[in-house]
């Protein structure tokens, strides 16, 4: 039974958790960015679509918006709570993981996999990458991401 005066989404365990986590990237806690960060958190989940979140929480019966769903993805990955990526067919695919990191997507199956860290002569990719091109072309590259396509042998 809810405690009297309860906001019913209190009731959920990673409420508290989730409340926090927005308060200390600057952003107040709604309904829909709860439900969007717990489908991220469910395992399998990891890299999405807006329309596939939205299909997600649809199914989950959460009546959220579509256009809600783009809102709040784009304030989360602004946040820095999501990382955004063009996905197998160049679609914005969000990533619960907002560590630097590169992706592989397979181009069969359009399925998108973390790839773990990769070292160029004991330097981190992003940074090498950032470091050699400065070096040859004088850019200064603000972030290096990079997305593979292929598929396994």
């Amino acid at each position: 039974m809810e405690n009297a005066g309860e906001h019913p989404a209190e009731a959920n365990p990673g409420f508290r958790q989730v409340r926090e986590l927005l308060h200390a990237h600057g952003l107040r806690y709604s309904r829909a960015r709860q439900a969007i960060l717990d489908v991220f958190a469910r395992p399998g989940f990891g890299h999405l679509s807006a329309e596939e979140l939205h299909r997600t929480l649809s199914e989950a019966g959460e009546d959220i918006s579509q256009s809600t769903v783009y809102l709040n993805l784009a304030v989360l990955r602004d946040a820095g709570l999501l990382q955004e990526f063009r996905g197998s067919q160049g679609q914005a695919v969000f990533d619960a993981n907002p560590e630097p990191h590169h992706h592989v997507i397979c181009s069969e199956t359009g399925e998108v996999h973390d790839l773990p860290d990769i070292d160029v002569a004991g330097v981190p990719l992003s940074r090498f990458l950032r470091e050699e091109i400065r070096r040859r072309t004088g850019w200064e590259i603000e972030e290096a991401v990079l997305s593979l396509r292929g598929r396994r042998s």
